[in-house]
């Protein structure tokens, strides 16, 4: 999935645009049962160029190599039967199932599925896609090795609910294996580093960064946990609330350091964010 700043403005836009979206006397408002409706919609207009964003995809083969060492760390020499909820454009799919492992993506927006079904496709993979919300599995108990996501946690409005869900489809002794950024960390370095990254596109591009869409922000980050500062470090806590046990949290230095070196310097300056690994076993 992606970071999250241009999806916000992009949600924005279709709450506007909906039915769905009310303006009350104290203050904005829109229906919480609609979110993930809303929240889909965009993902399937969004589907056919999220790609082209970073960071969706590899842009060199140095960063392919270095995301498939990581993957092998994570997963193992051993054939794993995984799920990938919240596959998006299949990322992990592709890459698990090029390294010989049994895999299911899961997502809710057919746009997207449709772009990971073309890709697959043209690698000449036989990846099964299905359309399903990953908060709500229709998956059996105890079924699978490994549960996987990449870049999805921002976008659950119940991510505690979710991850006790993943948790419940994993063979005990099986391993959840989150992949994240953080993304709404407020820490001031990064503040800086975005500031000058708005700077550049002001005086290169002669556009305001800062004009934002900024009427539904509030309400939507009340339904949405981890787009709070405050919840930016929290995946682990949750992860031992569910049950899980040996959580542990890496960053991915290596994979960081080669998408570094492909990307221009607004790019480097708008996204300073880490990228972390949150993982924990089911019990026995």
């Amino acid at each position: 999935m992606e970071r999250p700043d241009g999806f916000l403005k992009l949600i924005g836009r279709e709450i506007k645009s909906s039915g769905l979206y009310q303006s009350t006397n104290s203050g904005d408002a829109y229906m919480d049962n609609d979110v993930k409706e809303i929240v889909l919609e965009s993902w399937n207009k969004w589907s056919s160029d999220y790609d082209s964003y970073y960071p969706h995809t590899i842009k060199s083969a140095k960063e392919d190599l270095e995301w498939k060492n990581t993957l092998k760390k994570l997963v193992g020499n051993k054939v794993q039967n995984i799920l990938d909820v919240g596959t998006g454009t299949g990322f992990l799919a592709i890459d698990l199932t090029e390294m010989g492992h049994k895999v299911k993506g899961i997502d809710l927006s057919e746009g997207m599925l449709k772009e990971a079904e073309r890709k697959a496709k043209d690698r000449n993979l036989e990846i099964q896609f299905v359309i399903g919300d990953v908060e709500e599995l229709d998956e059996p108990d105890n079924s699978y090795d490994i549960v996987i996501n990449r870049f999805i946690l921002w976008t659950m409005q119940y991510p505690e609910k979710a991850i006790r869900e993943w948790t419940r489809v994993l063979k005990p002794g099986g391993r959840l294996i989150v992949i994240d950024g953080m993304w709404f960390d407020k820490k001031l370095s990064y503040q800086v580093e975005k500031f000058l990254g708005n700077l550049l596109i002001l005086f290169t591009e002669f556009k305001n960064p800062w004009k934002k869409t900024t009427y539904f922000e509030g309400n939507l980050k009340e339904r949405l946990p981890f787009t709070k500062n405050k919840n930016a470090c929290t995946v682990n806590l949750i992860f031992k609330k569910c049950g899980l046990k040996d959580v542990k949290v890496t960053e991915l230095v290596e994979v960081e350091k080669e998408e570094k070196k492909v990307m221009s310097l607004k790019e480097l300056l708008l996204n300073p964010y880490r990228k972390i690994v949150i993982e924990g076993v089911k019990p026995e």
